[in-house]
């Protein structure tokens, strides 16, 4: 009766860990755009979104969008644009504060560029 009940145990433990595991392990990769016009653009963007739950970022210069994986039990997406916007950058669904913007280099400034985002 005891290797049973043990046995049951172990198999009870087994699985709610495997399960809890499981659920950390889910991502979600999306895309969306955020301004930038250069290389120290991309670099700050990339940096901003470099926190716990992100697994993956990575700004296309070009068309101007971030590829992201992300863990959504660990961060939102919601947080996401905010670190970004945080960072001086506006994004398909929020902007940056004037303050924030303005305080990165002017060479970055993008606003003027992008004037329908």
């Amino acid at each position: 009766m005891n290797r049973i009940f043990i046995s049951f145990l172990l198999a009870v433990l087994f699985f709610s860990a495997n399960t809890a595991f499981s659920q950390d392990k889910k991502t979600i990769t999306t895309s969306f755009w955020v301004g930038g016009v250069c290389e120290m653009c991309k670099a700050r963007i990339e940096r901003a979104v470099d926190v716990k739950g992100v697994r993956n970022a990575n700004y296309d210069l070009e068309h101007h969008t971030l590829e992201i994986t992300y863990v959504p039990s660990k961060i939102s997406i919601e947080k996401i644009h905010v670190l970004l916007n945080e960072a001086g950058h506006d994004t398909s669904v929020s902007k940056s504060t004037d303050e924030k913007y303005d305080s990165i280099n002017s060479c970055c400034h993008y606003r003027e560029l992008h004037e329908n985002h």
